[in-house]
């Protein structure tokens, strides 16, 4: 029994000498990288092994922005588009430059500032918001049907996102003051509408373009604002939205997509936009297309054949390029 016992006892501090070893070995690993970092001229994902060397990462985006200005020339249509591989920052655009009414884009901005009021303690995915009658909206989404008289902010926050639910944005806009709206004015340099009818209408509102909105969603993907987990929360809400674009686009099952869609038919406004992250392979897609005076029908059809576009000089482009890194 006791020669059993010292067997354990020994075989237990070989393994914790076995992790000291691991542990020391990291940290030493992780402070040679911090020095090649600071003195070496490469990128710090090299040093860390993030992105490998010789790469041959996507950087021509060339043919691909001829084919869809050649696609939006040929039918005469006010369609915007901005693409950048994430990865390396390589971009090319299509009047991506160009504003148009953000419609339910600016729904992305409140999730963000609401997500930052949980990490201040100020809310919590618990806390019960109260849905009064102003707040119940039936130009899109099916919360205003609802009897409750309040709900718990996880669930307006996953309408806002899943199903860009306006009762939602009426109830968690009334949770933001005027320096939560200026963090999002300083920093990403656009406006969010409080009023209702404005934003209904369009109504003196700033325009926002394609490539404005890059800056959400890299803000997101790069952890900028919000701790890593929340900003992976308000992403993944993302990947299944009611406007299921891997079936417009007829893109693959293995290929994520997170975006936000947001459409306005009001009056004589017509406008359809559809942004979001590509995920093919190890391949990092930001694309955002933006429609105006596009019937439902056709916005959709468009935006469809310029994601599929995306994707498919994506995956033509990587095969061809791996063929370099093997020789």
């Amino acid at each position: 029994m006791i020669i059993k016992l010292k067997g354990v006892v020994i075989f237990e501090a070989i393994i914790i000498v076995v992790l000291l070893v691991v542990v020391i070995n990291s940290y030493a690993n992780k402070i040679k990288i911090e020095n090649q970092s600071k003195e070496g001229l490469l990128s710090p994902r090299i040093y860390s092994g993030v992105l490998e060397s010789k790469s041959f990462l996507i950087v021509n985006f060339a043919p691909l922005k001829e084919k869809i200005q050649s696609y939006i020339v040929k039918n005469n249509y006010n369609v915007s588009v901005y693409v950048e591989n994430l990865r390396n920052g390589a971009f090319t655009g299509v009047n991506e430059r160009t504003g148009f009414f953000p419609t339910s884009l600016n729904k992305l901005p409140v999730a963000i500032l609401i997500m930052r009021k949980i990490e201040n303690g100020e809310l919590s995915f618990d806390t019960k918001l109260e849905i009064t009658d102003f707040d119940r909206r039936e130009s899109f989404g099916t919360l205003y049907k609802t009897k409750e008289k309040e709900l718990p902010l996880r669930i307006l926050l996953e309408k806002l996102l899943k199903e860009s639910d306006n009762t939602a944005l009426s109830v968690l806009l009334r949770q933001l003051d005027t320096q939560d709206l200026q963090l999002i004015l300083d920093y990403y340099g656009f406006d969010i509408e409080l009023d209702y009818e404005k934003r209904q209408k369009g109504t003196n509102l700033n325009l926002i373009t394609p490539k404005a909105i890059s800056n959400l969603f890299i803000s997101l993907y790069f952890s900028t604002i919000l701790e890593p987990k929340n900003s992976e929360y308000l992403l993944s809400l993302m990947k299944e939205t009611v406007f299921d674009i891997k079936k417009i686009a007829n893109l693959p099952d293995d290929v994520k997509v997170v975006h936000k869609f947001g459409e306005n038919y009001y009056g004589t406004e017509r406008f359809f936009h559809n942004c979001g992250i590509m995920y093919i392979s190890e391949t990092r897609i930001f694309y955002c297309i933006m429609t105006k005076d596009l019937n439902e029908e056709e916005a959709v059809e468009t935006i469809g054949f310029i994601v599929n576009e995306i994707y498919t000089y994506v995956e033509g482009t990587r095969e061809k390029l791996d063929t370099y890194k093997g020789s």
